[in-house]
C-alpha cells in the first residue's frame, strides 16, 4: 500500500474540512447555505482530527485506542448542551466521512485501496458511538434539569409563590392567567412486567407519549408537570378564553386516551389571574378524582359530587348507610336503579324485572335499615349523598 497516498490524504485534511462543512451548511435546512462561524471553529477542527485519525489506524494497521476518542465524545457532549438535534450531529459525521472517501478516491484516480473502505468504516462507528453516546447522556442531564426547573415553577405558582423574575432564573416566562388540567393516568400493562428498571423506564415512556400529545394538541409553551400516576397541565392563557380553553381541552382528552392506551381521567378549571392559581389547580384536582374517563369534568357539571367529595365528619356516618345496604345486595341495587329511574318505581320494577310491590317493599327495608327514607326528599338526598361518597371512596 503506497504511504505516499496516506500521507497525501492527511496533508489534504484542512481542505477536506473546509469542504466538508460547505456540504453540510449546503445540505441543511437550518443554514441553507450559509457557513456560521461556529462551524469552522467546531466541525472544522472535528473533521480533521477525524481525517487523520483515519490515516494513522490505516498506516499503522492497528484499531483504535480509547484515548483516541475523547476529542469526539468531548464533540458530542458540547453538542448535547447546546441542544443540536442528533439527527444532524449524525448528519456531520457522515458527511465528513464521505468527504474523505472522495478526496480519497481523487487521490488514487479512482481506486482506493482494499482496506480502506473497511476501515473508513470501523473509525466512524467507534467515533459516532463515542460521540453519540456522549450527546445522549448530556442531553439527558439536560432534559432532566429543564423538566425540574418546569416543574419547581408550576410548584411555585400552585403555592401562589412564583414570580416572574423566579421564572426567568430558569428561564421560563410567565402567563397572566392559565388554563389548568389536572390528570389521572390508569397503568399502562407493560409498567406491571419485567424487573423495577423496565417498570420505571415504562412509565416514564408514558409521560413521555402523553406530553407529546398534549403539548402537540393545546399548547407547546405549557407548564408540564406529569409522573405516571398524573399530575398538572397548565396552558397559558387569557382571562376570557375559559370556555374555548375547555373546548380544547375536551377534544384533546379522548385522542390523548386513545394514543397513551390508558383510561385517563381529567378535572378542569380556569385562573383568571396568576393569582388565582392555586385555588384553580386544587378545584382541577378535586374534580380529576371525580371525572369518567376520556372526559374533562368541570364544577359547573359535578356541584353536588364536588361538594360532597371534600372530607367532613359527615362521610363515616353516609359510608355507614351504604355498609348497611350491602348486606343486603338486593336493596343496594334496587336504590341505585331507583335512583337512574328518576325514582320512578314502575320503570325501576321493569329494569329489575319484579312487580312494582316488591320495590315499595324494599324501599321500606331500607328506611328500616338505614334511617333515611327513599320516600321523602331529605331521605333521598341522604342516600345520594352516600351513594356518591362510597363510589369516591376506596371500598
Amino acid at each position: 500500500m503506497s504511504q505516499d497516498l496516506w500521507d497525501q490524504l492527511e496533508r489534504r485534511a484542512p481542505e477536506i474540512a473546509d469542504r466538508a462543512i460547505q456540504a453540510y451548511a449546503a445540505a441543511s435546512p437550518r443554514y441553507q447555505g450559509t457557513v456560521p462561524e461556529h462551524l469552522y471553529r467546531h466541525m472544522a477542527h472535528t473533521t480533521r482530527e477525524f481525517a487523520r485519525l483515519y490515516v494513522r489506524v490505516v498506516k499503522q494497521e492497528r484499531e483504535l485506542h480509547d484515548d483516541e476518542l475523547l476529542l469526539f465524545a468531548n464533540r458530542g457532549r458540547e453538542r448535547g448542551a447546546e441542544g443540536l438535534p442528533i439527527a444532524d450531529f449524525m448528519d456531520a459525521y457522515l458527511v465528513g466521512a464521505r468527504t474523505i472517501w472522495d478526496e480519497l478516491s481523487r487521490l488514487s484516480r479512482g481506486a482506493p485501496p482494499a482496506v480502506a473502505g473497511d476501515a473508513l468504516l470501523r473509525c466512524l462507528q467507534s467515533v459516532m458511538h463515542a460521540g453519540f453516546q456522549a450527546h445522549q447522556e448530556e442531553s439527558q442531564a439536560a432534559h432532566s434539569e429543564e423538566r425540574e426547573n418546569m416543574r419547581a415553577v408550576v410548584r411555585a405558582l400552585v403555592d401562589g409563590q412564583a414570580t416572574a423574575e423566579f421564572a426567568d432564573r430558569v428561564d421560563l416566562r410567565l402567563a397572566d392567567s392559565y388554563a389548568i388540567l389536572a390528570l389521572r393516568f390508569a397503568p399502562h400493562p407493560s409498567e406491571s412486567v419485567g424487573d423495577a428498571v423496565g417498570r420505571r423506564l415504562a412509565g416514564r415512556r408514558k409521560v413521555h407519549r402523553i406530553t407529546e400529545e398534549l403539548t402537540r394538541s393545546l399548547a407547546d409553551d405549557a407548564l408540564v408537570a406529569l409522573d405516571p400516576d398524573g399530575g398538572l397541565f397548565l396552558v397559558p392563557s387569557e382571562p376570557d378564553r375559559a370556555a374555548a380553553d375547555l373546548a380544547a381541552a375536551r377534544a384533546a382528552i379522548p385522542r390523548l386516551q386513545r394514543a397513551a392506551g390508558i383510561d385517563v381521567m381529567a378535572g378542569f378549571a380556569h385562573a383568571g389571574s396568576r393569582a388565582e392559581v392555586p385555588a384553580a389547580a386544587g378545584q382541577a384536582r378535586h374534580l380529576a378524582q371525580l371525572g369518567s374517563p376520556a372526559e374533562v369534568a368541570v364544577l359547573d357539571d359535578l356541584l353536588f359530587e364536588y361538594q360532597l367529595h371534600h372530607s367532613s365528619e359527615a362521610v363515616p356516618h353516609f359510608l355507614s348507610i351504604v355498609d348497611e345496604l350491602r348486606r343486603e345486595p338486593d336493596l343496594l341495587v334496587t336504590l341505585k336503579e331507583y335512583f337512574a329511574a328518576d325514582f320512578n318505581r314502575r320503570q325501576t320494577a321493569r329494569q329489575l324485572h319484579v312487580h312494582p310491590n316488591t320495590i315499595d317493599n324494599r324501599l321500606s327495608r331500607i328506611a328500616k335499615l338505614t334511617g333515611a327514607n327513599p320516600r321523602t326528599a331529605r331521605g333521598l338526598m341522604s342516600l345520594a349523598a352516600a351513594l356518591t361518597i362510597a363510589a369516591e371512596s376506596p371500598s
